[in-house]
Order: structure tokens, then C-alpha cells, then sequence
């Protein structure tokens, strides 16, 4: 089974912002909701300051706390790794928000249509439309499964990006990574080239978020910290509403130990 992960060479990368639009576009995002961000980062004192863009969203945890912290199994692990997200089991509560150490979702509530008309231009009309839920990069799953790249990966203008599977030597991840030695995000499928002389301090940590939950409580967890020490304690909610977790997660393998059966009952 693959092992999806990514690479982004902060070597390469102009803050052009590409990645975020393609992504935008592609996932039919609403106003305002962005899966993926680019920020600078700047090291040193004047006159020998210095300057990067740091591209990042979802880390794809190996054992991502927003899945463990999720009531209604909405968040949950393809077999290649990716952290996906069911719309239709979210109901938007904001356990996973809190669970991220890496602020990678966002609560989409927006209700609107970009240039605020008051109909939906056509290539707003495509796609899936989602609102009132928690969303977040998936790699592009979609397009995975259609033998394409992410779109962020297709569409970065300076070749930044390498991804595919871990385990495949052969695959343009693998190749960069033995290539270029890059920093792992600890416990993630994702890795960052930085540029020279960069402090390692400045790619994506694990910390504390300070987000709007709709009352849900948090406690602190670890979910494994990356390179080069954790920021504060991670915060993981409790799940909302937890006595029924366990009954929907159930109900969920269920339904699909059913559905397995009756796959095989008409082969």
C-alpha cells in the first residue's frame, strides 16, 4: 500500500501564492477559505537579514489527533495515509480545529459567492458545495486516485514541490528526499528543504491554538512534536458530544462489514 507524502524546496519557492489558488480552484473552496497558506519568514539583523516563503497546510499526521478527537468519525485515515474528511458525518463542532497543532482547517460557515454576486459564476457552480463544515488539504485525493498530482504540486511555477509515495524509491518524493536530505516534520509525511542558512525553528510546529471551538473543551495531548522542540503543550479537544463516538464509529464499521458481505455474497 502507498505512502503519500510531500517535499516543498524553500529554495525554490517565490510566495508567488500558485499553490493556494490552485488548491482554491480546484477544490471549489468558498470565499475566504483556504486550505493552503504561504508566509514569509525572516532571520538576522539588518544588513544581513534574510528571507523565505514557507508554503504549508495539513502535515498529515501519522497519528493525527484531529481523527482521534473527531465524535462522529468524520475525520479519519485512507490507506495510503492522507487525512481525509466525510462532509456528510461532519457536524462542524470544531473538535478538529482545536486537536490541529498545526492550524491546518478552517470552518467553512460562509454562505456567499465570490465578488459577493448573487449567483454563482459557472466554475463556482463545479465540484462539491460545502458549507457549515471543517475542511482541510487532502492531497487532492481525487485526483490521486486519477493518476494526477495535487494541484498545488501542478501548478507551482517554480517546481517546489515533489510528491508521491514514501515507500517507492523511484517516486519524485523519494528521489528529492535522498537527494537533498530535508527536514521531516516529526511525525508528519511531509518535508521542507530549507534555505540556506534558514533556522530550522522557522518551518511548521507544532503549538497551541488559539481558535473560536464552539465551546468545545480541549485538554492537552501530544501528537508528536517536529524538529526542533515543541511550543507549549498541543491542545486536543474532548470530543463533543463523546458518549455517542463511539456508538456512530461502530455504526460506521458496521455498515461497512455489511456492505464487505454483501460485496462477496455476489462474486
Amino acid at each position: 500500500m502507498a505512502n503519500m507524502g510531500m517535499a516543498i524546496d524553500l529554495r525554490r519557492c517565490a510566495g508567488c501564492y500558485a499553490c493556494v489558488v490552485a488548491c482554491q480552484m480546484h477544490n471549489n473552496t468558498k470565499p475566504g477559505v483556504a486550505w493552503g497558506k504561504v508566509e514569509a519568514r525572516e532571520w538576522g539583523e539588518d544588513p544581513d537579514n534574510r528571507r523565505c516563503y514557507l508554503p504549508h497546510a495539513c502535515m498529515q499526521c501519522e497519528d493525527a489527533p484531529c481523527v482521534n478527537a473527531c465524535p462522529t468519525s468524520a475525520s479519519y485515515v485512507r490507506d495510503d495515509g492522507i487525512v481525509m474528511v466525510d462532509y456528510d458525518e461532519c457536524i462542524n463542532c470544531g473538535s478538529c480545529i482545536h486537536a490541529c497543532p498545526y492550524g491546518a482547517r478552517i470552518q467553512n460557515d460562509v454562505e456567499g459567492n465570490y465578488f459577493d454576486t448573487d449567483e454563482q459564476a459557472p466554475y463556482e457552480a463545479e465540484g462539491i458545495q460545502r458549507t457549515h463544515v471543517v475542511e482541510k488539504c487532502i492531497f487532492c485525493a481525487g485526483r490521486l486516485d486519477a493518476g494526477l498530482q495535487p494541484a498545488c504540486v501542478q501548478n507551482c511555477p517554480g517546481n517546489a514541490r515533489y510528491f508521491g509515495d514514501l515507500d517507492d524509491p523511484e517516486s519524485p518524493v523519494s528521489v528529492f528526499i535522498s537527494k537533498n536530505d530535508p527536514v521531516q516534520i516529526r511525525n508528519t509525511h511531509f518535508y521542507y528543504m530549507p534555505v540556506d542558512g534558514m533556522p530550522k525553528s522557522l518551518l511548521p510546529h507544532a503549538e497551541v491554538q488559539t481558535v473560536a471551538n464552539k465551546g468545545v473543551d480541549s485538554k492537552p495531548a501530544d501528537p508528536g512534536i517536529p524538529l526542533p522542540a515543541a511550543i507549549g503543550a498541543v491542545a486536543v479537544a474532548a470530543a463533543a458530544g463523546a458518549g455517542i463516538a463511539v456508538g456512530v464509529k461502530n455504526q460506521r464499521d458496521s455498515k461497512a462489514e455489511v456492505e464487505t458481505k454483501g460485496g462477496e455474497d455476489h462474486e
